[in-house]
């Protein structure tokens, strides 16, 4: 069996965007990073599929949310969060059609209540499942489990990218900070 699950380590699919933000603040549960671009930046223009509440990025009754950063110096994208391909439910209890992981439209671009648009970016991925004690028994003889899409996925990725919750703050030049998205997955 492969080695125990460290939080510390974050979403699997944010490795190499992102550096670890607080680390000595984490506990077992908590894991926090902040973006950067490949080209090292750490500012970005935020764009959305969801519904605005309270300044929140909710789900629509279509599908889940989609948020994704944009390097404001060289326009390179990168997805933070899409409930359709992350977190608890996404990967075990949750199918969605080709419709709603593909054609969630239009993005819109955030604006603080400042009207800025620029941002630096971290995320929270909450960790509060014990993925050993609930899924070891159906990780297979190469270390693969499979998910409610009929994937099968790395069983220490499928910890990585299974957090139970996720939280996304901004914060712009003015060093207004706003928690922009608030997700329970599991």
């Amino acid at each position: 069996m492969a080695e125990t699950h460290d939080p510390k380590w974050g979403p699997a699919y944010l490795e190499g965007w992102v550096v670890p933000e607080n680390p000595e603040a984490w506990t077992e549960q908590v894991w926090t990073g902040k973006l950067r671009s490949q080209a090292g930046q750490t500012k970005f223009h935020i764009f959305y599929y969801g519904e605005l509440m309270d300044e929140l990025i909710t789900v629509t009754e279509f599908a889940p949310q989609l948020v994704i950063a944009e390097d404001a110096a060289t326009g390179e994208q990168i997805v933070i969060f899409d409930g359709t391909r992350h977190g608890y439910d996404a990967l075990l209890c949750e199918t969605y059609t080709e419709q709603q992981q593909n054609h969630r439209t239009p993005l819109l671009p955030y604006l603080d209540e400042d009207g800025e648009d620029t941002f630096e970016v971290s995320v929270t991925a909450f960790y509060n499942v014990d993925w050993d004690d609930e899924f070891s028994d159906d990780v297979d003889e190469n270390g693969q489990l499979e998910l409610i899409n009929g994937e099968r996925c790395d069983f220490e990725e499928a910890k990585r990218n299974g957090f139970d919750a996720i939280s996304i703050t901004i914060t712009s030049a003015k060093g207004l900070q706003t928690e922009i998205l608030q997700e329970e997955l599991a």
